[in-house]
């Protein structure tokens, strides 16, 4: 696409998130552009004006440039997603008692480091920290000191009891060959697929199912990738996936691929061009648009 119509779609696109978010957000709610940014939308409720609920409208625009005669259903699924941030902001959701909902989620460090300095995280990868969310069906909240708090759990019961509560999850892969690597994507609609890479059960019984080298992709929130790498194509293809993926997620984690080592997972960077690509369809479960708060 044309730099020029590039620009032309996401200003498009931009403006109309906002017009329709103003028409249908909850009462009391509100959307504005971040200032200098028109990847990001800022949604405020009542007077409030500092901090508010940054929404990165990048997954969105990669959609739109690549299906465009679809922007319309993909503005509106985003906005109804939105909407459902703002409803379950203003809830006041309890971590006792709902012990048996809680599951960890993966995002990228800078996450923290930008506007959720009060959620409950520790240190994964360098490309990678885990979160806690505790699950609503229809979405989920991340949970924070404060809740952690009121509930009276220390931070390692808390992962603990996520922990569990993943392993009971469904995780079966859809199997893709290309030469001799194979592929292996988990794309469970339950919005932690990409969660599974702390299953360390599950992570282990892939690794008896794999020849070569094991490789890891956690591109977004909904998808988790295990690859059995026979060559540096298969590397290369992997990486080539990861960086794919990541920029079509909603929830994006990292473009960076990992190698499975008895000391976890490391990332790695890939550095010669083959010639030969393959292309893959979006993968990614359907379920769940979770608010990020």
């Amino acid at each position: 696409m044309e730099e020029n119509k590039q620009d032309e779609l996401r200003k498009e696109t931009h403006h109309k998130v906002i017009e329709r978010l103003q028409r249908s957000l909850p009462e009391g709610w509100h959307a504005e552009s971040e200032e200098g940014k028109e990847n990001t939308i800022v949604l405020f409720h009542g007077q409030q004006r500092d901090g508010g609920i940054h929404v990165k409208l990048d997954p969105l625009f990669a959609k739109v440039e690549q299906h465009e005669s679809d922007k319309e259903q993909w503005i509106e699924e985003f906005v109804e997603k939105v909407i459902l941030i703002a409803h379950e902001a203003t809830q006041n959701h309890t971590v006792r008692g709902s012990e048996t909902k809680l599951y960890p989620v993966l995002r990228h460090p800078s996450f923290i480091k930008e506007n959720h300095r009060n959620m409950v995280w520790r240190e994964h990868t360098a490309e990678t920290i885990v979160l806690y969310a505790l699950d609503l069906e229809s979405s989920y909240t991340l949970i924070t000191r404060d809740m952690l708090k009121e509930a009276e759990l220390t931070e390692d019961e808390l992962h603990e009891a996520a922990l569990n509560n993943l392993a009971r999850l469904e995780s079966t892969p859809k199997r893709d060959k290309v030469g001799d690597n194979v592929f292996y994507f988990f794309t469970e609609p339950d919005s932690y697929s990409a969660s599974r890479a702390l299953n360390q059960d599950l992570l282990s019984w892939m690794r008896q199912k794999i020849n070569g080298k094991m490789g890891i992709a956690l591109p977004h929130q909904d998808v988790l990738i295990v690859a059995d790498l026979a060559d540096a194509k298969g590397a290369y293809m992997l990486a080539q996936i990861a960086v794919d993926f990541s920029m079509r997620g909603n929830i994006p984690i990292s473009p960076i691929p990992f190698m499975y080592t008895e000391d976890g997972l490391e990332p790695y960077m890939v550095m010669r061009n083959p010639k030969s690509r393959h292309k893959y369809p979006s993968h990614g479960g359907r379920k769940k648009r979770p608010p990020e708060r």
